[in-house]
């Protein structure tokens, strides 16, 4: 009866509806606090959201590290390259920028330098193609553009050449913008000179020299002054030396090329001054040495120098013109001219040694004088007929080519 009663009413537990153990008044399963947690949606929902959260950033570190790891990697190879690349090794340079380029195949530093090292080994069309993919994202990169002005100058294309450096004129640097940009436009200046562009390229050299900074300016405007003398312009040279001559340590070039400028422009005494000064520091340039050494004898020999007494001034006169009147006389016998025989052929020369003659006995020391304005006459003759020996003997020497670069400077107007 005992048991039947057992049998009839198990003690169930309401929440599961598992029969308790014997002896037990409640469940077992349903008192552990896990499974109490285990039924509860929201717990489930909340524990599930926390391990997604935790999932997501173990793989996102994991992720980093690894892509840290693949640009450190890219990292090394790159500077790698960049060791080789400055070592003159670009063909080793390149094989290290490719690897590189495996780690960190979006790194534009890294394109950049492969297309440098391109260039280097002469595969030009190849590093173009990379300098026009990156300049497509980046149009005002000025590293870009003066990489692909030089190849597009190597290539001898003056168009693309001008319009690429101006990019690196006008463009962004990532750092030290003012040298950089100075420096692209001495480079493209350099380039219009070579090509025989002097127009473009003095424009471009005005342009360079309004840019040039106060401080440290020196060196800049000494280049500067090279350029503007070598396309003949002289007077903007002068200028530039100059500016480089008031530092307290000048470029070295700058006191030869101050005097080379003053030379073309007949500033005999400003010429003789600098190269005296270049030659004492050392200067053994040939070019420097005969500027110096004809401004010497025109200022030695000219009668029109300022603070002259007139006796010198006389002096001067009648000993230019027996030197111009001996060089007549020269070039005439080596050509078999008698310039005084009767009946001989007219020509300049014998023209000229006619009035020559026809003057000589008026440039006695009393006679001048008297007549000052003969002096002028006597210069006149003697500028005339060292030009027409040159044209007729050859190039003067020594005092005939003092005497006429003292004729063109004092008839050109240009002292």
């Amino acid at each position: 009866m005992r048991a039947m009663a057992r049998d009839e009413n198990p003690q169930t537990c309401p929440q599961c509806g598992n029969p308790f153990p014997a002896g037990a008044s409640a469940c077992p399963r349903c008192d552990n606090g896990l499974f109490v947690l285990l039924r509860s949606r929201e717990i489930v929902l909340s524990l599930t959201a926390a391990i997604v959260i935790v999932l997501f950033f173990l793989t996102g570190f994991i992720t980093r590290d690894y892509h840290l790891k693949l640009t450190a990697l890219g990292r090394e190879w790159f500077d790698a390259g960049e060791q080789q690349l400055k070592s003159g090794n670009a063909a080793a340079a390149l094989a290290d920028f490719h690897t590189a380029l495996v780690y960190s195949p979006d790194d534009t530093q890294i394109q950049f330098q492969l297309a440098q090292a391109l260039a280097t080994e002469g595969r030009n069309s190849e590093a173009r193609a990379y300098l026009l993919e990156l300049q497509a994202h980046a149009p005002s990169d000025a590293p870009i553009n003066l990489a692909l002005a030089r190849l597009s100058a190597g290539a001898g294309s003056e168009a693309d050449a001008v319009r690429y450096y101006h990019g690196a004129i006008y463009g962004v640097w990532p750092s030290e913008a003012e040298a950089n940009r100075l420096n692209a436009r001495l480079e493209l200046c350099r380039f219009l000179i070579a090509r025989g562009d002097t127009s473009i390229a003095e424009a471009e050299l005005i342009a360079l020299a309004s840019e040039i900074p106060e401080r440290n300016g020196a060196p800049l405007h000494a280049q500067t002054g090279e350029l503007f003398l070598s396309i003949g312009n002289a007077a903007r040279a002068l200028s530039e030396f100059r500016s480089a001559l008031t530092v307290a340590h000048p470029p070295a070039n700058a006191l030869p090329g101050a005097g080379l400028a003053a030379y073309q422009l007949g500033e005999f005494q400003q010429t003789e001054r600098y190269l005296d000064r270049a030659r004492r520091l050392g200067n053994k340039d040939t070019d420097v040495s005969h500027a110096l050494d004809i401004s010497r004898m025109v200022t030695s020999a000219d009668p029109y120098a300022r603070g002259l007494s007139e006796a010198e001034r006389r002096e001067r006169a009648r000993r230019d013109f027996e030197q111009a009147f001996g060089r007549l006389q020269s070039c005439a016998k080596s050509r078999g001219i008698n310039l005084f025989a009767s009946g001989a052929p007219q020509s300049e020369l014998v023209t000229l040694g006619t009035q020559a003659k026809a003057l000589e006995p008026q440039l006695t020391d009393q006679n001048l004088r008297r007549h000052p304005g003969q002096i002028d006459v006597a210069m006149n003759l003697v500028f005339v007929t060292e030009d027409a020996v040159t044209k007729e003997c050859g190039a003067p020497q020594g005092m005939d080519e003092a005497l006429t670069l003292m004729g063109k400077f004092r008839r050109g107007g240009e002292r």
